[in-house]
């Protein structure tokens, strides 16, 4: 059966975060769907660069899919809108109710998962601006924390977003399926 993830994105969100990780996931046989919180209901953000970006659709009308892995992509202020979206939140925990997979990146470990109490007992890392904000002991300084248990995958910034996405890939289509599209990628 194919995996399915969702990569939700936000104005101002972080460029390389979003396209990297939808990009390999894509690679790696994911059917990725991205989605936009967009507050003027429109499909497309401009990213924290400036870059225009668009989503598949809005967020609200994937609210009631299943998928394998919901993405936050960092960046501010889109990491912001993250953490003010009620949908967003309301995803996220039922995402983790039915221990299904979370991944997050930069701002957005800190900024959406430890404001609404979304980490529990994981470790895990963000952006080294960030993770005083994370919760004390849980905290770790590698580039992508991969929590086996509470089904978390979190990363540090933009030069970590391929090495963050090819663990989405290892965790939902096999560490095989990750090698070969990190060989495929001569990373």
């Amino acid at each position: 059966m194919t995996k399915r993830a969702l990569v939700v994105i936000a104005p101002g969100c972080e460029e390389i975060e979003a396209v990297t990780s939808i990009d390999t996931m894509v690679r790696g046989g994911i059917k990725v769907t991205v989605a936009s919180i967009n507050q003027n209901n429109q499909k497309e953000v401009v990213a924290s660069r400036g870059v225009h970006l668009v989503a598949d659709c809005m967020l609200t009308d994937v609210a009631n899919d299943t998928f394998d892995a919901i993405v936050l992509p960092g960046g501010l202020p889109g990491a912001e809108h993250l953490r003010d979206n009620p949908l967003v939140v309301e995803l996220l925990k039922a995402q983790s109710a039915a221990s299904r997979w979370r991944a997050a990146i930069c701002a957005t470990p800190a900024f959406v998962f430890a404001h609404h109490d979304l980490i529990g007992s994981a470790m895990v890392t963000g952006y080294p601006g960030t993770q005083a904000q994370l919760p004390k002991g849980q905290v770790s300084q590698e580039r992508v924390v991969i929590d086996l248990p509470n089904k978390l995958i979190t990363s540090q910034g933009p030069a970590t977003s391929l090495d963050f996405a090819l663990a989405i890939v290892s965790v939902l289509q096999g560490p095989a399926t990750a090698d070969q599209v990190r060989k495929d990628m001569l990373a």
